[in-house]
C-alpha cells in the first residue's frame, strides 16, 4: 500500500581532462587540436522527498566497478562525438577513474556542450548518471548540459557530477495500547435425567449449545458440548456439565441475554437408542445467581428428559401433551392428528406444509410465512431476492495480481461474477470498475486496469466485458441494462441523493453492488465508506484499524458458508480493515485469528431516500467483535 522510501544519492564528479601533443623528429610540438579524458570523484547528496519520481528514473546504487563511460557532445547543435541513438563509449583505465586516451577525443579548439554522460560496469549495466536540470539538479553542481571551452595545448579539466539511486523502505511501526474491559466470569451447571415410557430414571447423556442472545441465531459461546459419563462399573455415572458464561453489565438482573439448548442423547450401554428431545430457555444475571448457594459453591440446573421435574410432565412443545404422549412432542399439536395413523403427527410428518412455503413442517424454522413470500432451505425468509445486499471487502489487494497467483483467489473472482437472480439484470454481461472520485489506489497504482490485470482477464474468461469508469460527484444517475456488476473503489467523495437511489434501483433489479475499501490510515476516507453504507440502508460497517498485512494466507477455518465462498479453501489478502455486521449481515471470511470480519455482505434497504444522512458510528479499536457463524444462501 503506501510505500516509503528513503533516496540516498551517490553523486561522482568527473574530471575532464584535455591534452595534446604530437612527435615529429622525436620533438614534441603543441597540436591544433584537444584531447579529452575523464575522472570520477565521489560526493554526497542530502535525500529530497520531493524529487521521487526524477529519483526512481535514476540507476540504482551498487558496489559494481566501473568500466567505461558513454557521451554525447555537442557543438552547437551538430553532435559531433556521439549521437543519441548511439552515445561514444570510452573504457576507463583499468583500477582507475579516469577514461582511456581516444582519438575521437581529439577536437577542433572551441566550445562544446556535454549533453549525455553515463557510467557502466563491465557487464554494460548503467551504475551512474549525469542528471540534467530538475529538482534533482538544482541541489547539484556540474550538471548537463555543460558547457566546455576548449582550447589548443592546454588541459582543461571539467568536473562532471553523476549520481545514483539508493531506494530504501521506511520502516513502519503501529503503536499498540490497551483498554481493560473488567467482565465477572459466572460458572453455571447442567445436569439432567432421563425417564423411559415406564418412568425409570436413569442418569442422561447429553450435549448444550449456548449462544449469546435470546435465541440461536445469536453468537455461539459453546456447540455441541457433551457431558462426561461412564457405564463401567455397578452404577452408570455422569458429572455435571459446567460452562463460563460472562456477566455483562449493558443488561438488567431480569434481562435475558443468554440462549441454551439441551439435547437429549442416546447411551447404548444403559438406555439405548432414544429420540431426540431439547430443552432450552434463556439466562438473565439473576437465573445464574441463584444458583449460588451463598458458600463458594454452585448448584447445577437439573434437567429431566421424559419424566419431568416434580412430578409435572415434561411438554417440550408447550402444546398441553406430555412428551411421553405427544404423537409430535417438539412441533405443537394439541388435536394428536394423525391422518395416516402411523404414530407421528400430522403437524410434524415428513411432507406436512401447513404455511404452504414448500419447507415440510418438520424442518420449517419459520411456519408462519406469510403466502407469497420466497423462503430459504429452512423456511425463513430469504435475502436471496435481488437488490437486498451489497458485498464489502475492505482490502484492494485481494484482487492484484500477486493475489491472483492464488487459484482460490481466482475461484473467489469467479464467485463474485457467476450468480443468479431473478431481476432483469440477470442477463447482463458488462462489468464497471468506477475507480474515479479521486480513488487512492488508482493515483499510486494499486488497482489501475495494469495493477488487477489478472482479475480483469478472469472476469473476462467467465463472458463479461469490463469497462472502467471514474465518477465525479453526481455522475452517476444512469446504469445501462447490460451491467450486472458494479465494484466502487476506494472512493474519496460522497454519493448524492440522486446516485444513492441509482444504485438502490440497480440492486433491486438484480445487479450486485461491490464496495472495495480499505484500512483508515490508507484510506484516510473510511467515512465516506459508512455514510455510503448507511444511505444505502445497511448496517455493516467500517471499523478501521488493519490486520494480516503483507501477503497473509488465510486458513480454510476463517471462511464462512455462503456462496461467493464456494470452493474456496484458503484466501490470499494484505493488510485488510475489519468490518463490523448488526443483524441481517453475513461473514464471508474472517481474519487468521477467526476472530474478526473482513468481508461481508451486507443487507440493505432498496426504498428510495429524500436526503442524505451522515454514519453516526464510531471506530472500534480496542475490543474484538465475534459474531455467529451463519450459513446463508445471500448473494442470489
Amino acid at each position: 500500500m503506501e510505500i516509503f522510501i528513503r533516496r540516498l544519492f551517490l553523486s561522482f564528479l568527473l574530471c575532464v581532462i584535455c591534452f595534446s601533443c604530437s612527435e615529429e623528429e622525436g620533438v614534441q610540438e603543441v597540436s591544433e587540436k584537444a584531447t579529452l579524458s575523464f575522472s570520477p570523484i565521489l560526493n554526497d547528496l542530502l535525500r529530497n522527498q520531493q524529487n521521487k519520481q526524477e529519483a526512481t528514473e535514476l540507476p540504482a546504487c551498487s558496489d559494481d566497478t566501473p568500466s567505461y563511460v558513454e557521451i554525447i557532445l555537442l557543438r552547437g547543435e551538430e553532435e559531433v562525438v556521439g549521437t543519441s541513438g548511439d552515445p561514444f563509449a570510452i573504457d576507463l583505465v583499468s583500477d582507475e577513474n579516469y577514461t582511456e586516451y581516444s582519438p575521437e577525443l581529439e577536437l577542433e579548439p572551441g566550445t562544446y556542450t556535454l549533453d549525455h554522460f553515463a557510467v557502466y560496469n563491465s557487464e554494460g549495466g548503467l551504475i551512474w548518471l549525469a542528471p540534467k536540470g530538475g529538482a534533482i539538479g538544482d541541489l547539484l553542481q556540474n550538471t548537463l548540459p555543460l558547457d566546455i571551452n576548449l582550447r589548443s595545448g592546454v588541459k582543461k579539466y571539467v568536473d562532471v557530477t553523476v549520481v545514483c539511486f539508493d531506494d530504501r523502505i521506511v520502516n513502519e511501526y503501529g503503536y499498540l495500547f490497551f483498554d481493560l474491559i473488567p467482565t465477572e466470569i459466572f460458572e453455571f451447571c447442567f445436569f439432567a435425567n432421563y425417564c423411559n415410557e415406564a418412568g425409570r430414571h436413569y442418569t442422561a447423556a447429553y450435549s448444550v449449545d449456548i449462544w449469546l442472545g435470546t435465541d440461536d441465531s445469536g453468537t455461539p459461546l459453546y456447540t455441541d458440548v457433551e457431558n462426561a459419563k461412564s457405564a463401567e462399573g455397578e452404577d452408570p455415572w455422569a458429572d455435571p456439565l459446567c460452562f463460563d458464561l460472562p456477566n455483562l453489565q449493558d443488561y438488567d438482573d431480569e434481562e435475558p441475554y443468554l440462549y441454551y439448548e439441551v439435547t437429549l442423547k442416546g447411551w447404548p450401554d444403559v438406555y439405548g437408542e432414544v429420540s431426540e428431545i431439547i430443552i432450552d430457555g434463556t439466562l438473565s444475571r439473576a437465573n445464574i445467581q441463584a444458583n449460588f448457594d451463598g458458600d463458594d459453591n454452585v448448584e447445577y440446573e437439573h434437567l429431566f428428559f421424559g419424566c419431568g421435574d416434580d412430578d409435572e410432565p415434561l411438554d417440550s412443545d408447550q402444546d398441553g401433551i406430555p412428551n411421553s404422549e405427544d404423537n409430535c412432542p417438539n412441533v405443537p399439536n394439541p388435536d394428536q392428528a394423525d391422518e395416516d395413523e402411523n404414530g407421528v403427527g400430522d403437524a410434524c410428518e415428513s411432507g406436512s406444509d401447513d404455511d404452504g412455503d414448500g419447507i415440510p413442517n418438520d424442518i420449517d424454522e419459520c411456519p408462519d410465512t406469510d403466502p407469497g413470500v420466497e423462503v430459504d432451505e429452512v423456511g425463513c425468509e430469504s435475502i436471496r431476492v435481488p437488490g437486498r445486499d451489497v458485498v464489502v471487502l475492505n482490502d484492494i489487494n485481494i484482487f492484484d495480481n500477486t493475489a491472483l497467483e492464488d487459484p482460490d483467489n481466482v475461484r473467489f473472482v469467479q464467485n463474485l461474477v457467476n450468480y443468479t437472480t431473478t431481476g432483469v439484470r440477470n442477463g447482463g454481461d458488462v462489468v464497471w470498475i468506477d475507480r474515479g472520485r479521486n480513488a487512492r489506489c488508482y493515483s499510486n497504482g494499486e488497482c489501475t486496469e495494469t495493477g488487477w490485470a489478472t482479475t480483469e482477464s478472469v472476469i473476462e474468461d467467465e463472458g463479461f466485458t469490463v469497462e472502467s469508469i471514474f465518477s465525479t460527484v453526481g455522475s452517476l444517475t444512469s446504469i445501462p441494462s447490460d451491467v450486472k456488476i458494479v465494484m466502487l473503489v476506494m472512493p474519496t467523495s460522497q454519493y448524492t441523493v440522486d446516485e444513492i437511489n441509482t444504485l438502490k434501483q440497480f440492486a433491486a433489479d438484480g445487479g450486485r453492488i461491490i464496495f472495495v475499501g480499505e484500512y483508515d490510515s490508507f484510506y484516510a476516507n473510511i467515512e465516506v465508506e459508512n455514510q455510503f453504507l448507511a444511505n444505502m440502508g445497511a448496517v455493516l460497517f467500517n471499523s478501521g484499524g488493519r490486520v494480516d498485512c503483507d501477503y497473509t494466507i488465510l486458513p480454510s477455518a476463517s471462511n464462512r458458508d455462503h456462496p461467493i465462498m464456494a470452493g474456496i479453501e484458503d484466501l490470499t489478502i494484505a493488510c485488510a480493515s475489519v468490518i463490523e455486521p448488526g443483524d441481517g449481515d453475513f461473514a464471508l471470511f474472517y481474519d487468521t485469528t477467526n476472530t474478526l470480519v473482513l468481508g461481508g455482505v451486507a443487507k440493505i434497504d432498496t426504498a428510495p431516500i429524500t436526503e442524505l444522512k451522515q454514519a453516526a458510528r464510531s471506530k472500534i479499536r480496542a475490543k474484538t467483535t465475534r459474531i455467529s457463524n451463519q450459513s446463508s444462501s445471500t448473494g442470489y
